[in-house]
């Protein structure tokens, strides 16, 4: 019954070789520049911001038609006032260099609330494969993992407790540590217990939990569930009321009973045994499979961001495509389940890689209104921290990142058992400063461990 294994093992070696070769550059419409201003009064406003040389757009959104608004875009003037001809949003040509400076004047203005954004399109293509997991940092990891062992998760693979300067320098850490060197690795580094931990067969990738001892981050993760950053992640049930039910029986906290957002699905947000947020979603597949929960997948990551269409542009690049859009307008009842005492109003998307599919939610909370910042480095702070996403050419991606002004935490680093590791990782920041992260998966990773995931398709 398995005779075609060999033609389809072939066709897979050649798709897995061969595709980055065949694909195009993505064009991306990038945000470069965006500020919202809500004003009393006059005022005069300057900034700086990165642009690749060539034409870009400036739109403008505004409540009072008859503002007198004068921007100055690298000492060029521009009046506002004079071509919006009583419009609400205008849109005009312009030209931007590398680094540009904006000097925006308003007068004559009581209580006006209006958006500037400069967009400009530009090409790219990297050559990221997957999402390889996200990293919650715990402050006990024995109590974590017991946690997650009662929802069925297994361990994938362990981590070095230590390693280079150069390895703790990749992640945010200021060096040297208080790490004396006693338990291997480099002294002034980092000393940590980290495991990746999935489950159904590593299905919707893997968690990476980490507990770090040096340097140590004891601060609570985010408490509420519309705060700047990556709140929450979704494993996804083929029977919320049954696994809802076991885990309320086990101890672990959730927010509320089971309700139903909107658009139908039904949720229960949970929290680990540090608080970190997790969204218990249940799926469209209904599946008898039963270890310990009805979990057969890790869904999406939720990123609360502060707007969607500068995120989902820059999320393009990685080879995420927007699959679904919606404004939510939830009852109490349903914000009662998200934790808030009064009617909440978002605006999400949902968008999915088009190689591994595996999703990412992008969330824009209008109310309650949040404006606070992401986790900063070191990349420690408990919670979920960091996301992955594996590449086959990280000097590549990391030029072409670069190219577009994405800030970067350190240069590419050896990963992870030091100057000999057969992979590489860089960490930088998202337009609302969340931390992402390449991974190069080594030639043989690449051709192996999909086939890998195949054939134990096939067995099972």
């Amino acid at each position: 019954m398995y005779f075609f294994k060999p033609i389809i093992l072939r066709f897979l070696l050649i798709y897995i070789i061969f595709l980055p070769l065949a694909l195009a550059a993505t064009e991306i419409d990038f945000t470069r520049f965006l500020m919202n201003y809500s004003l009393e009064e006059s005022t005069e406003d300057s900034d700086s911001f990165f642009g690749t040389q060539g034409p870009a757009r400036l739109i403008v959104a505004r409540s009072n038609t008859n503002m007198n608004l004068k921007i100055h875009l690298n000492n060029n003037e521009i009046i506002i006032d004079k071509t919006m001809n009583g419009e609400e949003i205008i849109e005009l040509p312009i030209s931007l260099i590398e680094q540009n400076i904006i000097k925006v004047s308003l007068q004559g203005v009581y209580k006006d609330k209006f958006t500037l954004r400069i967009k400009q399109s530009g090409k790219v293509n990297l050559n990221v494969i997957s999402r390889i997991h996200f990293n919650t940092n715990v402050t006990d990891f024995s109590r974590t993992k017991e946690f997650f062992n009662k929802l069925g998760f297994e361990k994938l693979s362990g981590a070095p407790e230590t390693n280079t300067l150069a390895m703790a320098e990749a992640i945010g850490i200021e060096t040297p540590t208080k790490y004396d060197g006693s338990k291997g690795g480099e002294p002034g580094g980092y000393l940590l217990h980290a495991e990746l931990l999935g489950k159904n067969n590593f299905k919707g990738g893997v968690i990476d939990v980490i507990e770090f001892t040096i340097p140590r981050n004891n601060e609570k993760p985010y408490q509420f569930m519309n705060q700047i950053g990556m709140i929450s992640a979704s494993l996804i049930t083929s029977n919320i009321k049954a696994d809802y039910e076991y885990m309320l029986s086990i101890g672990i906290n959730f927010l509320a009973s089971p309700k139903t957002l909107s658009d139908g699905r039904r949720f229960a947000i949970f929290q680990d045994p540090d608080g970190t947020f997790y969204k218990l979603v249940e799926g469209m597949e209904k599946t008898d499979e039963f270890n310990k929960t009805y979990i057969y997948e890790i869904g999406e990551v939720t990123f609360n961001v502060t707007d969607i269409e500068r995120s989902e542009a820059w999320y393009k690049m990685f080879g995420f495509k927007t699959i679904k859009r919606l404004t939510n307008n939830e009852n109490i009842e349903t914000s009662r389940g998200l934790g808030f005492s009064e009617n909440i109003v978002n605006k999400s998307i949902f968008m999915q890689h088009q190689e591994d599919q595996s999703r990412l939610e992008f969330i824009k909370w209008i109310k309650p209104y949040e404006n606070s910042k992401p986790y900063s480095i070191p990349i420690n702070h408990p919670g979920i921290h960091r996301i992955a996403f594996a590449t086959t050419n990280i000097e590549d991606d990391v030029r072409q990142l670069k190219l577009q002004g994405v800030e970067f935490i350190s240069d590419i680093t050896p990963c992870c058992s030091g100057p000999n590791s057969s992979s590489s990782i860089v960490a930088f920041y998202d337009p609302d400063g969340i931390i992402v992260e390449l991974a190069e998966i080594p030639f043989f990773a690449r051709i192996f461990f999909p086939i890998i995931l195949w054939f134990r398709g096939l067995v099972n």
